[in-house]
């Protein structure tokens, strides 16, 4: 059930400094997994159609994603990833130093699954990489245990013919 290599974790951000704090709080929350970086959603929306491609294992298990980077921004990556099927349970979770309540519902809108401002913190990150895993382990429960015991769809029985026709007085 279990691929023998963890998903990565994705950090899309144009601040480095932004990005070193993330990875920070990650290391801080005791997550050793491969961290990939991209610097805008252009490269990010590369990356996720290459992941998609390589294969459902592939895929990153989470996504940090600002929301104001130049060019393609985050949540034009957002709408992208809304579009996408196969990253329907990507849990994506946007790093931003706006707290514009237009921002926030509009990242909620295009599929953010939570919102921490910029530079979060250990405890969060920790909590939000233990729901990606449980997400990911229910995905695995769906697509490998449940085919297994759940009945198998027996195609309804053709309807009778009525031999009692309805008169109306």
């Amino acid at each position: 059930m279990n691929n023998t290599r963890p998903r990565p974790i994705l950090i899309v951000d144009d601040d480095p400094d932004a990005v070193a704090l993330t990875k920070h709080a990650l290391a801080k929350a005791g997550i050793k997994t491969q961290i990939d970086v991209m610097e805008d959603g252009a490269h990010a929306i590369a990356y996720l159609k290459q992941k998609m491609a390589e294969g459902e294992h592939a895929l990153p298990l989470l996504l940090f994603l600002d929301l104001k980077m130049p060019g393609t921004d985050g949540f034009q990556v957002l709408d992208w990833i809304r579009q996408q099927p196969r990253l329907r349970r990507l849990l994506t979770v946007v790093l931003s130093s706006s707290t514009n309540s237009r921002d926030v519902d509009k990242a909620y809108a295009l599929g953010a699954k939570t919102y921490f401002g910029k530079y979060p913190v250990a405890s969060d990150v920790k909590t939000v990489f233990q729901l990606a895993n449980a997400m990911l382990t229910v995905d695995e429960i769906e697509k490998f245990v449940l085919p297994g015991i759940r009945p198998k769809a027996t195609p309804p029985a053709p309807a009778a013919a009525s031999t009692n026709a309805s008169v109306s007085t």
